[in-house]
């Protein structure tokens, strides 16, 4: 478990298809929203605007499909477009009780790049956190248009103080959501501490959101996993909880903050906790192969039987996909099953996205075959490995473990002037 929580936290994965002719594409899009008197200007304009955006990333998502539709899947895709996107100034235009807003909306194909380099973590995190957006917006556009349907007719003076005080919750409640928005793309550009100012303004404006309870949770945890201090990371890793009990609490039906409290804990070495918090995230979405590994991570050292399963039913759900198979092959490295072991390496290999992803996993088959003594097969993926990491501007913090690994195989074979040369390498790349 330790080896795999720590490769995912280390990986910085390289784009392993070309991007030399990336650019920043424009998209432009117009529309158009009935408003009622209820509704603030403020209010009106960004609902205008967020229809014109999402038929810019509409076109823009069917473009990417055309681009990387064979490298990333749908969900991918709209992570990006919504997280990485960039507006021109909105032309708004007012008259009576219509609003028309028409907006360039920006993205670089580079994008594609960016988030494959991100840890499989962020990834999933990236994927949910668009897919509860998208919902939490839907259902307050919902709220919206029923509101103005009842409202259309409205004279008396105390049924518009009622319908007043309605559209004023929906209203926070839209803005919000658009605090939670802007904060997760303060996260997917990695300004951690701005994105939870925002989540934090989103609760202020509607303390019943568990999208903004589960957001700052999440992150908050992020913080405690970077943190060096102690008490400081402690101190992150209870406020994440405390957030996470709130959001399963406005929402007990919301499988990833299950999932995000299980993941607190198996940080924090409260197995058992965790994984009541993974077998609910697993009821609520049993197709989620993240899931089970978390699971199958806090077992390791009780229910070795139960874990195998676990590894055994993410690689069910999961078949073309790299983690599940280093996640299984550690699994079986750890229980000296080092055939099963090297053959789940082979197909994290061939299912890998990015040169860093292969290049970890050509690393976990090398160690294997180390621990077999097979030292000329280790010697080969290890020298695999460092090709691919070599490659990269930002040489990956493994990089010089594997250069001393392949020195310890050179020095069991006997040859002194390799093993040497790989020990020298390793202490120049610990020394920058």
């Amino acid at each position: 478990m330790k080896k795999f929580l720590a490769a995912a936290v280390l990986v910085v994965n390289l784009f392993f298809f070309s991007t030399a002719d990336a650019q920043i594409k424009t998209f432009s899009a117009t529309a158009e929203e009935i408003f009622s008197e209820f509704e603030t200007e403020e209010v009106i304009k960004l609902r205008t605007r967020d229809k014109a955006i999402k038929i810019a990333a509409a076109a823009a998502k069917d473009d990417f499909k055309k681009i990387f539709g064979n490298v990333l899947i749908d969900d991918e895709i709209s992570a990006i477009i919504f997280n990485a996107y960039v507006l021109d100034e909105v032309q708004y235009n007012l008259n009576g009780k219509s609003c028309s807003a028409t907006i360039n909306f920006k993205i670089d194909d580079a994008e594609a790049k960016n988030f494959l380099r991100r840890t499989d973590r962020e990834k999933f995190t990236l994927i949910n956190q668009t897919l509860e957006q998208e919902k939490i917006f839907a259902a307050n556009d919902e709220r919206a248009v029923k509101l103005r349907e009842r409202a259309a007719n409205v004279k008396k003076r105390e049924e518009k103080k009622f319908f007043k005080a309605e559209f004023e919750y929906v209203n926070n409640e839209f803005l919000s959501n658009h605090k939670i928005a802007a904060g997760n793309k303060f996260f997917y550009a990695g300004r951690i501490d701005d994105a939870i100012n925002l989540y934090t303004e989103a609760v202020t404006l509607n303390e019943y959101s568990s999208a903004a309870f589960n957001r700052r949770g999440d992150l908050y945890n992020v913080k405690a996993a970077r943190e060096k201090n102690i008490p400081v990371a402690e101190s992150n890793r209870r406020q994440a909880i405390n957030d996470l009990d709130k959001a399963s609490r406005l929402d007990n039906n919301g499988a990833e903050i299950f999932n995000n409290r299980g993941y607190v804990y198996l940080g924090g070495k409260f197995f058992g906790q965790a994984v009541k918090d993974f077998n609910r995230a697993i009821q609520l979405a049993p197709n989620e192969p993240w899931n089970y590994i978390y699971r199958a991570q806090c077992l390791l050292s009780t229910e070795k039987t139960l874990a195998a399963a676990d590894f055994d039913k993410a690689v069910e759900l999961a078949p073309k996909t790299s983690y599940v198979y280093s996640a299984r092959g550690n699994f079986f490295e750890d229980e000296k099953n080092f055939s099963r072991a090297a053959e789940d390496f082979s197909r994290a290999i061939e299912f890998s996205r990015t040169d860093d992803e292969r290049a970890l996993n050509f690393n976990g088959r090398g160690g294997v075959y180390q621990q077999e003594k097979n030292f000329g097969r280790a010697i080969e993926d290890y020298s695999r490995a460092i090709e691919l990491f070599e490659r990269e501007e930002q040489k990956n913090p493994l990089l010089p473990w594997i250069y001393r690994k392949r020195g310890e195989c050179y020095q069991l074979l006997g040859d002194g002037a390799k093993s040497q040369a790989d020990f020298k390498k390793f202490g120049e790349l610990q020394r920058r």
